[in-house]
């Protein structure tokens, strides 16, 4: 049996809106859903299907060009080769460590709780103290 998704988990496993999916489905990009109403669900080929869209807009192509793509037309790529750049996303967290010393990382990979943060600090801390910690090499 084919695997089916609501709109929210097509969403989420393409990386688009809902709002955007109802858009190409709008513009026939992409086949309506199967089903009417809360039941109505999308298959992995609509899926793959997104994707597709998905590539063709970011080579830069029109959304009439990619419906004729779909189509099965031949069309030329725009003329200037330009191809848009894929936006990417980050959240960076900076933690304060000392004076001229912060720690940054990417807080959409990694959600540390507070006592961690702290754990952190302080190790960072010790390790460019004026005063380091006793080592084995300078006890």
């Amino acid at each position: 049996m084919e695997e089916t998704m609501n709109i929210a988990q097509i969403a989420e496993a393409v990386g688009l809106t809902r709002r955007a999916i109802r858009f190409y489905v709008q513009q026939r990009l992409i086949d309506p859903p199967v089903g009417l109403g809360r039941t109505s669900h999308y298959t992995p080929g609509h899926a793959e299907r997104l994707k597709r869209v998905l590539e063709l807009q970011a080579a830069g192509h029109s959304l009439e060009a990619i419906r004729q793509i779909l189509a099965g037309a031949q069309i030329v790529p725009p003329a200037n080769g330009r191809t848009r750049a894929q936006v990417v996303t980050r959240l960076y967290a900076r933690l304060h460590v000392l004076d001229g010393l912060e720690l940054h990382f990417d807080a959409t990979r990694f959600q540390p709780d507070a006592k961690t943060l702290a754990t952190l600090r302080n190790f960072i801390q010790q390790i460019f103290s004026e005063d380091p910690p006793p080592t084995e090499e300078n006890k």
